[in-house]
């Protein structure tokens, strides 16, 4: 499989981090069969000669590169030059705008958009970052850059879903055989290890560690201990949203409900865009008996994000409890034809249409909810649709 035409000239991070530079390259190359030497030649070419040098001979060629651009303020090829230099020295204030500088020219500049969504990453600027790197994608669905960042950005908003979507393209592209995957899989489980090792010595009252064990007893099954964990983040980093949504979902989890809804609430108060709080929030909600509220939360949900699948069934749910039958039918014929699997919308189709006493579309609805309930069983229970038992 031929490397991406910017595998490696892309992934290097700002000089400082050199050393996280070295482990992405090598990732980069495992998954996309690009060989080391290729990689050194290119950091080579990124980085020559000892930091001292490098940084005096960076700052000459990005004079010179600034005195052209003077003179040709609509060239590309100077543009993205300069645009490189100011990246890889991490002085995205400056490389920014010549990014999208080079969008204006070339709308489908694909290097542009992900390097630009690259430093809006590293600058803070996240949800900007997703809108470069989406369109990236749309132009390269593999490609390992735009997807990588792509999902680390997703991450940082607590939009897992997505994230592995975007992890998943880049996992499409590893190798094809069982030996090489077992190997590649290994090896990233040594280097995740190994991370949360560095991570450790950053501090015992680091909020990430706790964040980080938080998470290790959540998939234990261990929500007690989860939210112990939670709670210290917390205390240590109370301006963090995504702190907030963990413990609030752990808190959900345990069905301490009231709790639930001030972590959510907190979340939301600090990232009013954060639609995952606003969903949540609705679902607890709705377990607290509050309806009204929760179509508030569903609706802002869904105007953040329109494919938040299971807010179409939340919503749903909540105009049905407040007796709005015809208001909750598109909802829940929206979230069937996202999630068709799912048997659960069709039981309350059929209790709306019960009501609003249209009999054949109930029968309609009842008939799809206990075809899809025992395909959802027999689904659970290891076995095809046909009835024979699946191989492990």
């Amino acid at each position: 499989m031929s490397p991406s035409p910017v595998a490696v000239t892309i992934v290097p991070y700002p000089l400082k981090n050199k050393r996280c530079c070295g482990l992405v390259l090598l990732l980069a190359s495992a998954v996309l069969g690009t060989s080391m030497e290729t990689v050194s030649q290119e950091r080579q070419m990124l980085i020559p000669g000892s930091p001292e040098k490098s940084d005096v001979a960076l700052a000459k060629q990005i004079t010179a590169l600034e005195a052209e651009l003077k003179s040709r303020p609509t060239d590309l090829e100077v543009l993205l030059r300069l645009g490189k230099l100011f990246h890889q020295q991490g002085t995205f204030q400056k490389s920014i705008p010549l990014f999208e500088r080079i969008i204006v020219l070339r709308p489908r500049h694909l290097e542009a958009h992900i390097l630009l969504g690259m430093d809006r990453f590293h600058a803070g600027r996240v949800r900007e970052a997703i809108d470069s790197l989406q369109r990236a994608v749309e132009l390269d669905s593999l490609n390992a850059e735009a997807n990588f960042y792509l999902g680390l950005c997703f991450l940082s908003l607590d939009r897992e879903d997505e994230a592995t979507k975007a992890f998943k393209r880049l996992a499409s592209q590893a190798p094809a055989t069982v030996d090489e995957l077992y190997l590649l899989t290994k090896a990233y489980s040594r280097l995740s290890s190994a991370m949360l090792s560095q991570l450790a010595t950053l501090g015992e009252n680091s909020y990430r560690i706790h964040q980080v064990r938080g998470e290790y007893f959540d998939l234990q099954n261990n929500p007690d201990q989860a939210i112990k964990e939670y709670e210290m983040a917390v205390q240590l980093r109370p301006d963090l949203p995504s702190l907030h949504y963990v413990l609030g979902s752990a808190y959900w989890k345990r069905s301490q409900l009231d709790k639930a809804a001030v972590e959510f609430g907190r979340a939301i108060e600090l990232d009013p865009r954060h639609f995952l709080g606003h969903y949540k929030l609705g679902m607890v909600l709705l377990e607290q008996n509050d309806p009204l509220q929760a179509v508030a939360e569903f609706r802002t949900a869904l105007a953040e994000q329109p494919g938040l699948n299971d807010g179409y069934l939340g919503l749903g749910k909540a105009l049905f409890k407040l007796g709005e039958n015809e208001a909750a039918v598109p909802q829940l014929l929206r979230y069937v034809q996202l999630s068709p699997l799912d048997p659960t919308p069709h039981y309350l189709l059929y209790q709306i249409f019960r009501r609003l006493n249209r009999s054949e579309e109930a029968r309609h609805e009842l008939a799809a909810f206990e075809e899809k309930e025992k395909k959802a069983k027999a689904r659970k229970s290891g076995k095809i649709e046909e009835g024979t038992v699946a191989v492990p």
